[in-house]
């Protein structure tokens, strides 16, 4: 079996994880449908082609829309899944467990308490409805994060550019969504 194969089927059973754990403890909205899943999992693909770091972290990772994708397609980087509730968190162990995505560790804790000590680390953050994307911007600014990657809206994604003027940002278009857009936010200034 070839890796885009193996791929495929290991991302096809992350939807049905998701879908069947969420019977019990609602992880995913009970009105999604399959169709809808599977956008939320091209998004998240569309994220992939821009990590330039071997570490990554999924601020919020709640559901795992992002970061498990993300691990599934890079095998050969170590995928962080950063989620504080218990009931998310135990979802995320239960999947990467029932995945066998050796590459993935659910950290349960705010994403302040993970980057504790991790100064200048060389690592991509994603994030997808995390409450607070000027925060995780701040990271990016003081050299804690080298890039940060985000699913928002446009009108988000006006509300923090200021103050970040000095790092570069770039803007893609999600296909058929007007108002998503993933914003790639790096740090390129030379270390000292």
């Amino acid at each position: 079996m070839d890796q885009p194969e193996l791929t495929d089927k290991t991302i096809r059973l992350f939807i049905s994880t998701l879908k069947e754990y969420s019977e019990k403890i609602n992880v995913i909205s009970k009105g999604i449908t399959g169709e809808q899943l599977n956008a939320l999992i091209e998004e998240t693909i569309l994220l992939e082609k821009h990590i330039s770091e071997n570490t990554i972290v999924d601020a919020g990772s709640g559901n795992g829309i992002l970061g498990i994708p993300i691990a599934i397609l890079n095998p050969d980087k170590k995928v962080f899944l950063i989620e504080p509730r218990k009931k998310k968190s135990e979802f995320l162990s239960y999947t990467i467990k029932k995945l066998d995505l050796k590459n993935t560790e659910v950290v349960r804790s705010g994403i302040e308490e993970f980057l504790k000590g991790r100064e200048k680390r060389k690592f991509t953050m994603i994030a997808r409805g995390f409450p607070d994307n000027i925060k995780l911007t701040i990271y990016v600014k003081k050299k804690i994060v080298k890039e940060l990657l985000l699913i928002t809206s446009l009108a988000k994604i006006k509300k923090m550019t200021k103050g970040i003027e000095k790092l570069r940002q770039n803007i893609y278009n999600v296909p058929f969504r007007d108002n998503l857009k993933i914003i790639h936010i790096a740090n390129v200034s030379r270390e000292t």
